[in-house]
């Protein structure tokens, strides 16, 4: 079944060229794999394919490898498990971003590999706040008109070691937020036989996107078959996995903390072939006095800083730090202690909370402010931004008008929601199907907000189905929180005051 899959997923998901505007043949033709942070056991296949270009790049000491690994300026593209290329930069205090080496493998060029790589290296220094980017390149090299397809300019002209030296130049412009909507992490921590479902009506929409291109579960409170399917997956979907470290099912009364601690330790050490690891945090609860929510701020930092020193060397590359509390200074001292251990990705998960054991996140005005703080000071520290618990599409639209855009975000509320007969739209807008009353009401309900959003689905078609089934509920509300991540980026560039054109 996953097998068929491999066509929902894209090597490069350019924001002009959106995937879902793509014919299945186009996309058949599209380039297979997957981007990310190069890792420990990247370095040898790294040097390796760095050696076997010696005459483009130079000889490349296995030990600057291992420091860019270090700093997490080292990128690299894969295809069904195989290293295809890599890109290594650094950002330096001037404000340029310097790429110091791009190489592709033979058989993957001109698939759109390079510019891909290239991409990240912009993202990256983007959240750094960087000026722009230079390279330089030997004069006798193809590879000068790729960069000016690219958009660099060639600044100059240099004397190198053996050869002349074009010297590119690509300004970033002053944008101080990350250019292109954020990367959405499918959250996926349900039963095994009910994610095949959802798989497997995803397949018989024809939906040529791909929700699961970043997958975020809790493998602590998941069963084993799950874990499995999950790998299988990034496996064979190329899908990128973040470990949740199950704060929530603390929070919700169901683990200690220092459970949580141990546990997650012991799995982290035993399963290294995630991407991202979320560190253990202490969830505070709205109902904590501030007495509380210090403490586990500090618990939090305190656990975290002990954690990765317990990890392998290479873990803090992959680590992400979860930032929490209720003041400005508390989720400052949170980032900033991340970025003096070394990790590049902070979460973000101190939203108001409500219900049973604090159970639903709340958007306040207090948290949206805490989150720009965040936002700010990883910008200055180059570091990326993950928002954890966005609980519908309105979210997201509270986000760009607080003039947030965030790295990335996680929601299961497309699923709970479902469950529970709720359908979300494109606006923001949410309904009970059950409390609409009889079904010519929520046929008219549902209806008019369809054509008010110009939105329609596979799964939405047939309203009565959609009222009767709970799965094409979870499903439809999935298509819907894919839309709106794809009007985010039309969302912040038309500004918060167009946010009526839904």
């Amino acid at each position: 079944m996953i097998a068929r899959l491999k066509h929902f997923q894209c090597l490069c998901e350019c924001p002009e060229n959106h995937l879902g505007c793509m014919s299945p043949k186009e996309w058949a033709k599209a380039q297979l794999g997957v981007w990310r942070f190069a890792h420990q056991e990247d370095v040898g296949a790294i040097k390796q394919l760095a050696d076997a270009h010696r005459d483009a790049l130079g000889f490349t000491p296995r030990a600057i490898l291992e420091e860019h690994l270090r700093r997490g300026e080292l990128f690299v593209a894969e295809h069904q498990g195989v290293l295809i290329g890599f890109v290594s930069f650094h950002h330096r205090r001037d404000g340029w971003t310097t790429i110091r080496e791009l190489c592709v493998a033979e058989g993957y060029r001109n698939q759109g590999v390079g510019r891909a790589l290239v991409r990240e290296v912009e993202q990256s220094a983007r959240h750094a706040r960087q000026t722009g980017i230079r390279l330089k390149c030997p004069l006798d090299l193809p590879a000068n008109g790729f960069y000016a397809r690219l958009g660099f300019t060639r600044v100059a002209v240099e004397d190198g070691k053996r050869r002349p030296l074009a010297v590119w130049e690509k300004p970033l412009g002053s944008s101080s937020c990350f250019a292109g909507s954020p990367a959405f992490f499918l959250t996926l921590t349900h039963h095994a036989s009910e994610i095949r479902r959802v798989i497997r009506r995803w397949q018989e929409s024809g939906d040529t996107r791909n929700p699961f291109a970043r997958v975020i579960f809790t493998p602590l409170f998941s069963q084993r078959a799950t874990t499995n399917l999950i790998r299988q997956l990034k496996e064979e979907l190329g899908s990128v996995v973040m470990f949740d470290s199950g704060g929530y099912q603390v929070q919700m009364g169901k683990a200690s903390y220092e459970e949580l601690f141990d546990r997650l330790l012991h799995f982290y050490r035993e399963n290294n072939w995630a991407d991202w690891y979320v560190l253990p945090d202490h969830v505070p609860r709205s109902t904590d006095s501030d007495r509380e929510v210090e403490f586990k701020v500090r618990e939090t930092i305190d656990f975290a800083r002990l954690f990765v020193r317990m990890m392998p060397e290479d873990f803090v590359a992959k680590a992400v730090g979860v930032v929490h509390g209720r003041t400005e200074e508390q989720v400052r001292r949170c980032v900033e202690a991340y970025a003096e251990m070394g990790i590049r990705y902070v979460g973000f998960g101190s939203f108001g909370t409500s219900g049973p054991n604090g159970a639903i996140n709340l958007v306040s005005q207090r948290s949206l402010k805490l989150l720009r703080l965040v936002q700010a000071i990883a910008h200055e520290r180059g570091l990326r931004v993950h928002v954890f618990g966005i609980g519908s599409p309105s979210h997201l639209i509270r986000l760009a008008e607080a003039n947030i855009t965030p790295t990335s975000f996680d929601s299961s509320a497309w699923w709970k929601a479902g469950g529970f007969g709720e359908v979300f739209f494109p606006a923001g807008r949410r309904f009970h199907i059950t409390r609409l009353g009889e079904f010519a009401t929520v046929r008219c309900v549902i209806e008019r907000e369809k054509e008010r959003t110009r939105h329609s689905c596979y799964f939405c078609v047939d309203i009565s189905q959609l009222c009767q089934s709970r799965m094409a509920r979870i499903m439809h509300n999935l298509v819907v929180v894919l839309e709106t991540v794809e009007r985010f980026k039309t969302i912040w560039a038309r500004g918060a005051r167009q946010l009526s054109l839904f």
